[in-house]
């Protein structure tokens, strides 16, 4: 029985082995289910699909990478810097791939978890760390006659790299960061494209660029990462600062992307389709610098409706009008538990055989997103609340395993057995981050995914990425039950 059971190889799962070989941990095991490291940088690979983050920053603190190409990478660059680090770490002997974990139960009377896979094996692990992210299994709109369709349907999440679009009639369903970045490289080759956008999202500049070989070398040195980095961070606050629903931040925002949109669009009702009803920061706020202009191509028409039916030969919008299209392009999100039936990524059973699902059903709460009363020695990174709004995950992480790892190591220091969240604690520090959370810009009324149906907003910590390192480098020990 190994210590420690990792579930997800992507950034997230990576660094958690980081932290726990630092902290002379070396008896764990990360399951991926897929057949290499990366998590959704392995999984998604459209084309366009770049980071939203400059490379210099989108990296752990602890190995920057002056090697990136570009200001903004693309996905498989990210990939494979994720894999370097697993293998220059060490963790790459940890990781069982093409492995997936179908349930997690808690053993009371062992004080360990049982791990059962796909294929049958039970496993047992002391602890054990969900790292298994959200941006994996496809998220599908129901419609009308969708199995109706006689021509090619995929999702952006799983492209279709064998499929020319050379000649062909497409539609891409969405408008939210895949569909930004698919646009422009589907209209490079369609003969027409039909971009369906039911809500229009806010999309500032890109502005990205290859390196040159002179930042490189800066980027190469201690001095010009930590510059590039601060000042990256500097920038990143006027997100955080629209998120707070700071005025003169929205308007720099609003005005950033109002003034890229007329550069490239001249017609009116254009404009006025392409303008979000929110304000800047109430959903995603999302990057490009071709969606706009790709939009001004003679044979790119946006169609400012969803869509409610599939046909035989084409697509039917909210509108009531039809067009035949010869391929359908669904870039509509993602199932945020990874499953299919968009529950948890895995069946999770804590004490008294509580289901996870059932817990969160009532009342989706977990201890500054690392840890869940009724679970105990069961951590998750970048859980509920637990990640914050303006920060790039790769730092989110590196602060909530660090967290879990020095918990680990203070359990096995004290000879204890087991640690769980208290729920008065728990219920305490949600409360009063909902409070937060409900007078930001995330509250607003514009839909989407990161409120729940009570209206709680789940993803984020209300504060700036400072304010989430400084308060999880104490453990809170009188949050938590031990025994």
């Amino acid at each position: 029985m190994a210590l420690v059971g990792i579930l997800g190889a992507g950034l997230s799962g990576v660094v958690m082995g980081i932290q726990l070989k630092r902290l002379g941990i070396d008896d764990f095991v990360v399951y991926e289910k897929q057949s290499d490291v990366g998590g959704t940088w392995l999984r998604n690979t459209y084309p366009g699909l770049h980071c939203d983050i400059p490379s210099h920053i989108y990296c752990y603190s602890f190995e920057p990478n002056p090697d990136f190409s570009m200001v903004f990478s693309g996905h498989s660059e990210i990939q494979a810097y994720i894999r370097s680090c697993a293998e220059k770490y060490g963790i790459a002997d940890h990781i069982r791939l093409n492995t997936t974990v179908d349930r997690a139960s808690w053993q009371p009377h062992d004080t360990c978890w049982e791990l059962e896979l796909a294929e049958g094996e039970r496993l047992r692990h002391r602890f054990v760390v969900s790292a298994t992210g959200g941006l994996t299994e496809p998220h599908y709109p129901t419609l009308d006659g969708f199995d109706s369709f006689e021509g090619l349907v995929w999702h952006a999440g799983s492209w279709r790299h064998d499929v020319e679009l050379a000649g062909r009639r497409v539609a891409v369903v969405g408008s939210a960061a895949a569909a930004v970045q698919v646009v422009p490289e589907v209209a490079k080759d369609a003969a027409e494209v039909f971009v369906y956008s039911r809500t229009p999202n806010w999309v500032r500049p890109r502005r990205n660029r290859f390196y040159t070989d002179e930042e490189k070398a800066e980027l190469a040195t201690d001095e010009g990462w930590h510059r590039a980095r601060r000042q990256q961070y500097r920038d990143s606050m006027l997100w955080q600062r629209a998120f707070e629903k700071k005025t003169d931040a929205i308007e720099e925002l609003r005005a950033e992307v109002m003034d890229q949109m007329r550069a490239a669009i001249s017609d009116p009702d254009t404009i006025a389709a392409l303008t979000p009803s929110f304000e800047p920061g109430c959903k995603r706020i999302l990057v490009s610098d071709d969606y706009y202009p790709a939009l001004a191509l003679d044979h790119v028409t946006l169609v400012p409706h969803g869509v409610t039916a599939l046909t035989p030969s084409g697509v039917v919008s909210a509108d009531g009008t039809e067009v035949d299209v010869d391929v359908v392009i669904f870039c509509t999100g993602y199932k945020l538990g990874g499953r299919a039936d968009g529950g948890p990524a895995l069946e999770i059973y804590g004490r008294d055989g509580l289901d996870l699902r059932t817990a969160f059903g009532r009342v989706p709460e977990s201890f500054r997103g690392v840890a869940i009363p009724g679970f105990p020695n069961w951590f998750t990174v970048a859980g509920v609340n637990g990640s914050p709004g303006h920060a790039p995950v790769f730092m989110t992480a590196e602060v909530a395993t660090n967290y879990i790892g020095r918990w680990i190591h203070h359990l096995l220091a004290r000879d204890a057995n087991t640690v769980e969240a208290r729920r008065d604690a728990t219920h305490e520090w949600a409360e009063a981050t909902q409070a937060e959370l409900q007078e930001m810009s995330w509250a607003g009324d514009c839909g989407g995914w990161y409120r729940d149906r009570n209206g709680r907003i789940l993803p984020f910590f209300p504060g700036s990425w400072t304010r989430f390192r400084r308060e999880m480098r104490e453990l809170h020990l009188d949050a938590f039950e031990v025994h």
